[in-house]
């Protein structure tokens, strides 16, 4: 019986490493899987992000286009939001909700304009999304069109747009189309003098000047017209 004993001690004695190894390689494999789940989740937020916020410019856009002017503030801005803000050629900044919101209101004069629509399209997105997962930076190509009975225009430049997420759900923070050409239809960028206006049928004084906007005919002269443009949003 000493013998059986001693024999089962040893051999308990050989196996309990081996156990224990098999517990350490089980706990390592647990936390690489657990890790990897952790991994594939952030990945598949992201993309879920990245789809929401181009959605919800699409949103902003076919409102734009469709003049369902007083729908926009409500439902694409940020609502909680202090610094909020848009812009868009010589417009101006406009900031604060209220203000905003009394922006677009104005945009229902154009309402009683025959044939009057804007289509500012939002093409080849660069989208970056801050690490806590809570703001975007964005940049985007706007190749655009304007018209009414009695008038065709282009409307060609980049759109900044930074975005906040408010209670789960995406929304615009600061706008800004830079229209580079704003042009009548018959009428070359090359050859145009001006850019025309956006300041006169709104009616509602801004809070501050334009920042990036410089039309191409204040630029056709520079060898390098893009020199004062932002970069495309970094990596934060």
């Amino acid at each position: 019986m000493h013998h059986e004993i001693l024999m089962s001690a040893a051999a308990f004695a050989v196996a309990l490493p081996l156990l224990a190894g098999c517990t350490i390689q089980n706990t390592d494999a647990q936390n690489d899987q657990s890790k990897q789940i952790a991994e594939l989740t952030a990945r598949v937020q992201h993309l879920e992000d990245i789809q929401a916020i181009e959605k919800l410019q699409a949103k902003y856009v076919q409102y734009l286009y469709t003049q369902h002017y007083d729908e926009i503030v409500d439902e694409c801005f940020a609502q909680h939001v202090k610094d909020v803000s848009v812009e868009f050629s010589d417009s101006g900044v406009y900031k604060g909700l209220d203000h905003i919101r009394a922006l677009y209101h104005a945009f229902n004069k154009t309402k009683q304009i025959p044939g009057w629509f804007i289509m500012h399209m939002t093409v080849n997105p660069y989208i970056e999304i801050a690490k806590d997962g809570k703001t975007a930076h964005s940049h985007w190509l706007s190749p655009g069109i304007t018209g009414s009975n009695s008038s065709a225009g282009w409307v060609f430049g980049p759109y900044y747009v930074d975005y906040v997420k408010e209670n789960g759900e995406w929304r615009m923070q600061h706008t800004n189309l830079a229209a580079l050409v704003r042009t009548s239809f018959d009428t070359s960028w090359a050859k145009a003098t001006d850019n025309g206006t956006v300041r006169g049928v709104l009616g509602v004084e801004p809070d501050a000047p334009s920042t990036i906007y410089k039309p191409y005919h204040e630029r056709k002269k520079e060898t390098d017209i893009f020199k004062d443009f932002p970069d495309l949003p970094a990596p934060y």
